[in-house]
């Protein structure tokens, strides 16, 4: 088993406030924290705790913020070696997160915006073990992308895309993917189709489907997930939580689902432990702080705590 995780390094700048402003309206803030993220790396970090072997490709820059992500790649025990360094600053995020724990996202790619699918060489697509599972996410440049997953299937990966943020893609792309994990508003802007229940989350992964992706698993935080496929949909409930902060929640799910179906196990309970996941992050505040061991998940799932 191994997980591929391709994709952004940000420092994110977290501020804490009652609501969120009003266009043209100035609002106090609570207090202000400064964590390690970006969807990639939060999502790498997400694998690594969850228990798989996961090697990141990414691009940081040369400043002091750059090596503050390259140490948490360390401290996780994440493969690093494939995640360059160019002369700049690296991605960086301004995050807003009010009472009810609602978040509103600014990412400025900085380094991101330099990664290449030369990065991902044959050597490194042969040295990742069966089950090889491809992660990656849009906060890098979707064509180089979209050829990393072109090889990556020719390799026999089983290719995993968050498409977040939510960004068209094209047909050639998506048919490369074999599970595109996306949340009610990211498929809304893919198909047109607001997604408010399961009906209409099956009716947005079906025309996702169309379009050429092998399945679609379409998140709605506390609504839980939706799987569609050629032959039907599947329903799967949130585990009740109160949130805290939700940033990170969509990364500590598709962390833990890519862990779990490079084990082998079924889809099914992959994704009831990705819901696991998901739920854990959001009781606690930061992007990669936030994001839960094994152990913890494991623990959430025999609670039997759903809504």
């Amino acid at each position: 088993m191994g997980v591929l995780v391709v994709g952004s390094l940000n420092i994110d700048i977290v501020t804490y406030l009652e609501r969120m402003p009003a266009p043209g309206e100035t609002v106090l803030g609570d207090r202000l924290e400064i964590f390690s993220g970006g969807k990639g790396l939060n999502q790498a970090v997400a694998a690594a705790r969850s228990g798989g072997e996961v090697t990141m490709v990414g691009v940081l820059g040369n400043d002091a913020n750059s090596t503050t992500l390259r140490e948490v790649l360390i401290k996780e025990r994440i493969n690093h070696k494939y995640v360059k360094e160019i002369s700049g600053f690296c991605g960086t995020a301004v995050i807003e997160v009010d009472k009810k724990g609602q978040n509103r996202i600014i990412v400025i790619a900085g380094a991101n915006s330099e990664l290449k699918a030369e990065f991902v060489t044959d050597e490194l697509l042969s040295s990742i073990k069966d089950k090889k599972i491809l992660l990656a996410q849009l906060e890098s440049p979707i064509s180089e992308l979209a050829t990393i997953f072109k090889r990556a299937k020719v390799m026999g990966f089983y290719n995993i895309l968050n498409p977040a943020p939510a960004s068209k893609l094209s047909k050639e792309f998506l048919s490369t993917v074999d599970l595109l994990v996306p949340n009610q508003f990211e498929a809304e802007f893919l198909t047109g189709i607001k997604v408010i229940n399961a009906e209409s989350a099956s009716a947005a992964g079906k025309m996702l489907i169309d379009q050429g992706v092998s399945s679609v698993l379409i998140t709605r935080g506390e609504e839980g997930a939706v799987l569609i496929s050629k032959d039907g949909k599947s329903v799967f409930k949130a585990f009740k939580v109160s949130p805290v902060d939700t940033t990170a929640a969509g990364d500590a799910f598709c962390g833990a689902l890519a862990v779990a179906i490079s084990e082998g196990v079924d889809l099914d309970s992959a994704i009831r432990f990705a819901c696991a996941a998901g739920a854990l992050s959001v009781q606690s505040v930061g992007a990669t702080p936030s994001l839960p061991t094994r152990e913890q998940i494991s623990l959430l799932i025999q609670s039997q705590k759903e809504i």
